[in-house]
This record gives C-alpha cells, structure tokens and sequence, in this order.
C-alpha cells in the first residue's frame, strides 16, 4: 500500500526546494518539489491510487509535461516564503491542498471517492496543461495506430468535439462555457477542465506534436474555479462525475449505434461476471450476438439464396448475349431476358440488403471491445493484454505496416475464413458462380487479416470466435445435407 495523506503530509514541515511531497487522494496522486504551487508529477489512477492493484496512467512526470500557473509577468506562480504557506487538510471526503503565493491563495481539492477534483486559481493567473510522454499509449502499427494518439478534445452534452482543427491557424477558438470540459484524452484516459464560473473562457490549443498538445487557460479579471475529472474513461467514473461526460466514450457514432453498442458493453460484464474472465466471456459474447441474430441473419441467408438462386438461372441467357452482342443492342436483349423471367435488375439489393442489417452489430461490436477500459490489462491465455494486439513472439525484423510481432489470432481468424469459405457450397449457384462467391469469400478475408493484424487482441478474439461459429453453423448445414 502508498503512503497515506497524513504520512506524507508531515513531510513538508522545514522542507526545501530539493524534497518532494506526494499526496495521493482518490484517483490521482499529485507530486510537488520544494515550494512550487504546481505539482511537477501527476499520475491518474482507476480507482483510489492506495490500492496495489489499480490501474495507473502518468499524465506528466518531472521535466516531462505540466500542469503550471503562470502571473501577468509571465513568472510561474510560486508558494510565499512566509511560514504556513502551505497548508494540507485531510478531510473524510476531500483532501486540500492551498498555497498561499504573491497572487492570492491557490487551492486543490481532490476528492478520495471519484475522479473530480477542484482548482481554484487566483485573479490574473494562467493555467496550462501539456501532457507528458507516458500519457502517449504504446504505438501500434498499421491500422491499430487509431489507437494510439492523444487529442484534445472539448465535452458538451451535444457530445465530442475533438479540437485537431484548433491547431490551424483560421480555426475558431474552443470555447469552455460553462458546462463546457477542454482538455485530452487517449484510448482510456483523459484529464478534462470545466471552467466553474459564468464567464466564457477561450483555451489555446498549441502545439508541434499532435500527440502532445499544450491547452492554455488564459487568466481572468477574477479569480476561478476550475472542476477537473482526472480517471479513466470507463462509463461509471465519468458517470459519476457528470452525465455529460459519458459522451467521450463511443463518440463517433451516432445515437442509435451508441445505444446498442452500450448494450453489448452491458452484455459483455454480465457474461464476465458469470465466467470471471474476460477471454471467456469475449467468446461467449460473440455466442450470444450469434443467437441473437440468428433472426435477422436466417432472413439475410434467405434472401441471399433467392438472389443466387435468381442469378443462375439468368447467367447463361446473359452470357450468351455478353458472347453475341455489344452495346445498345446487349443493353436492350438483357432488358428483355429480365423481363422475360419477371425479374427486377435491382433484385441483387437484396443480398445487399442482408448484409446491411447485420452491420450496426459489427460497428457497435467493432467499437465497444476498441474502447472497453476493463479489458485494459486483462489477459487471456498466451495474450498478455486484450487492449493490444497479441504479440505471440517477437520478430527479428520489423514489417512495414504489419510491426515487428507475430500475432497468432489473425491468423486464426483468416484460417477459419478460408475453411468456411472451401465448405460452404450453395446448391442454388451454378458452377462459375459458386467460384466467383469463393474468390470474393478469400478476398474478403485476406481484407481482414489486413485490418485486423493489428488491432486489440479482444476485437480480434471476438471475430475469430465469430468466424468459428459460422464454420460450425456450414459444416452443421452440410451435415443435414448429406442426412
């Protein structure tokens, strides 16, 4: 266990400016050098940051980020000389911290239970923020590199606005009304500031990295207050602090799709907390969408099998006319063959059709296992971490786009594809069509692998799992067959 509030705060009596004094409350532990009224480290935790087991994150460290204050004479504000300068109340519900400094009194309060904090900050003084490195998650190759940035964002109840467009010169500032959070986040962290008072404050968002921004708070004529959430980004942490900060997670998507991805989000706890392992309930999770769905797709493999039935019949009409005739003449014989059958030429949509509504599930699938901070160091036979690929072993060399890992579930996956694909066989498709479904069945999971090689090893169990399902369901069908 850390040092608690108390211990450490008898620490400061007669310091210099070479101690440091820790405070660790709730979910943040803030670390201060000598007298500075800004904490030179900052480190964000899921949960109270005393407990061994809590998953932690560095906002910034010494000489690596700040969190500073800043005079009009653009001097960092510094705690007085005088004695008593500092004071440290450890409270049932909140530590506080002040400082007394030239400006006024400057004052923390991290509360033990939740994510929140306070800052209040005297008149004429600045605030800024600039993450430091191990704010930056590890980065990933390919396209999992989606998941590897730092953005500033702004947090309203009308949802994410990520501000990447504030760093061009001609974008419009942010602005931080109130109700209003500017800051930044990663994949499951974020570190977001809501100005308290009623005046509307305009941040600066500067910065060369764009994995580093730096977020200005100007100064103003009276002194603020400031409400900060420091945690991670899981649903009942930001819940707590303000409903309106749900709106980080998922934000991408439009409502109906945040609904029903919350919806697999709530499924996959109440499976994990049945099993008690989140591989486990991955895979059961991707059983159950299977289930589920099996309405929706029965309908779609229908339809499909009417539109394969309906092109085999037409496909030697139509090649002999593709053989015989060109141009307007193969336009108006083709018209005829369709007609001739009483057959619609947009009858494929309906294989499409089929497709499309089973690709609300695959987004909100896609984005819950991306996003879900509980599968943050959870792991899962030979996977280290379901929040990343699964890195089976190391490469000797590096591959563009792919890394320097070997990564096993990909290629289960891939594998799963293709044997279903050489199995599935529709008695409905002609010969040369059935081989023209194969090859698109191969391509469509060599596209796969692609995407998929470098993504987070629990989106890629899902759909591995997944394609082992429809495997069993063809070989299932081919068994009845052959009955």
């Amino acid at each position: 266990m850390r040092s608690g509030i108390v211990a450490v705060a008898l620490l400061w009596t007669g310091v210099t400016s070479a101690e440091q004094l820790a405070i660790s409350a709730g979910y943040s532990e803030l670390v201060f050098d000598g007298r500075s009224a800004s904490p030179v480290a900052w480190y964000l935790c899921e949960m109270d940051c005393a407990r061994d087991n809590a998953r932690r994150t560095t906002l910034f460290e010494i000489d690596d980020g700040y969190l500073r204050f800043v005079a009009q004479d653009k001097h960092a504000v510094q705690a007085s000389a005088l004695a008593g300068s500092v004071r440290i109340q450890d409270g049932s519900d909140v530590v506080t911290i002040g400082f007394t400094t030239a400006q006024g009194e400057l004052v923390y309060r991290l509360s033990k239970h939740s994510p929140e904090l306070q800052l209040q900050v005297p008149r004429g003084v600045a605030v800024e923020l600039a993450s430091g490195a191990g704010f930056v998650p590890e980065q990933l190759p390919g396209f999992g590199a989606m998941y590897s940035r730092v953005l500033p964002v702004q947090i309203s109840g009308a949802g994410q606005r990520i501000l990447d467009a504030a760093l061009e010169e001609d974008a419009a500032p942010a602005s931080a009304e109130k109700g209003h959070w500017i800051g930044v986040r990663n994949r499951y962290w974020a570190f977001l500031v809501q100005p308290e008072g009623g005046a509307t404050v305009y941040p600066e968002i500067a910065s060369a990295d764009l994995n580093r921004p730096v977020i200005m708070f100007p100064a103003q004529t009276a002194a603020q207050r400031y409400r900060i959430y420091a945690g991670s980004t899981e649903w009942a942490a930001l819940k707590s602090v303000a409903p309106e900060l749900s709106e980080l997670l998922f934000a991408a998507l439009w409502d109906f799709l945040r609904v029903l991805t919350f919806g697999m989000m709530l499924l996959l706890e109440l499976i994990y907390g049945w099993v008690g392992y989140y591989g486990v309930a991955i895979i059961l999770l991707s059983l159950t969408v299977k289930i589920l769905m099996y309405p929706l797709t029965a309908l779609a493999d229908k339809w499909q099998r009417q539109v394969n039935a309906t092109a085999s019949l037409l496909q030697p009409e139509l090649d002999a006319i593709r053989r015989s005739y060109k141009g307007e003449e193969a336009h108006m014989r083709t018209l005829a063959v369709y007609k001739k059958h009483n057959i619609s030429q947009l009858y494929t949509f309906k294989s499409a059709a089929g497709f499309l509504i089973q690709i609300p599930v695959f987004i909100a699938a896609f984005d819950m296992l991306g996003e879900n901070f509980a599968l943050s160091e959870a792991s899962f036979l030979w996977i280290g971490d379901l929040a990343k690929p699964d890195h089976l072993a190391a490469l000797p060399f590096t591959l563009p786009f792919f890394g320097g890992y070997l990564n096993l579930l990909p290629f289960l996956m891939t594998a799963l594809s293709v044997l279903a694909a050489v199995l599935q066989r529709e008695a409905t498709l002609s010969a040369a069509l059935q081989r023209q479904q194969s090859q698109r069945l191969y391509l469509m999971a060599a596209a796969f692998f692609v995407l998929f090689y470098t993504f987070p090893a629990g989106m890629v169990l899902y759909w591995t799992s997944s394609n082992l399902f429809h495997l069993l369901k063809v070989e299932s069908a081919r068994w009845f067959v052959r009955e």
